[in-house]
């Protein structure tokens, strides 16, 4: 049984290597590389411009949040072939570096920020969810940052909204009466 896996292992092992050499000759200073350091820098920017210090705890938790399912639910669409990432930041794990640490959370922060409750924050996830499934997903794959392979973009549309309002529900169940313990 242990000889199996560290067969498997080995081909793990040599494949991470040929990516990262495969990372080294196309995307490393490339100018889809230099693409993706600044859009990731400029999601944080954005993010701390338009923010108030005593908004970060509830705002950076959401967004923690946030990472930690992106990262992980992203992970596994990736292992499972459903999606790859030509282009990246990095050529180890996270994959979606962008995606996963930047770009999802930060809007999905200032979502809540700007629309934290009621229609408001249903029309505005729809409308986010929207965007970032027909636009922005076939935008990276014309880019060739993200590539699918056996995925439906109708799925992300419909995830990310369901997502949303989980992590918004955790988010509100956290700090539930948080205001009233402070006094």
């Amino acid at each position: 049984m242990l000889e199996r896996y560290d067969q498997i292992r080995e081909k793990d092992v040599v494949i991470n290597q040929e990516y990262i050499q495969y990372w080294l000759d196309n995307c490393f200073l490339s100018p889809r590389w230099w693409f993706i350091v600044v859009l990731f820098i400029l999601s944080w920017a954005i993010f701390f411009r338009l923010t108030k210090r005593e908004e970060w705890p509830k705002l950076l938790f959401l967004g923690l949040t946030w990472i930690l399912v992106a990262a992980n639910l992203d992970g596994i669409g990736y292992d499972l072939g459903l999606w790859g990432y030509p282009g990246q930041l990095i050529p180890i794990l996270p994959k979606a570096y962008v995606f996963d640490y930047a770009l999802i959370p930060v809007t999905y922060m200032l979502l809540y920020k700007y629309f934290p409750k009621g229609k408001a924050f249903l029309y505005a996830n729809i409308i986010l969810s929207a965007g970032a499934s027909f636009i922005a997903e076939p935008i990276f794959q014309w880019l060739h940052i993200y590539k699918i392979y056996h995925w439906k973009i109708g799925l992300s549309f419909v995830i990310y909204i369901a997502l949303s309002y989980l992590i918004r529900w955790v988010v509100e169940l956290v700090f539930r009466g948080k205001g009233r313990e402070d006094e």
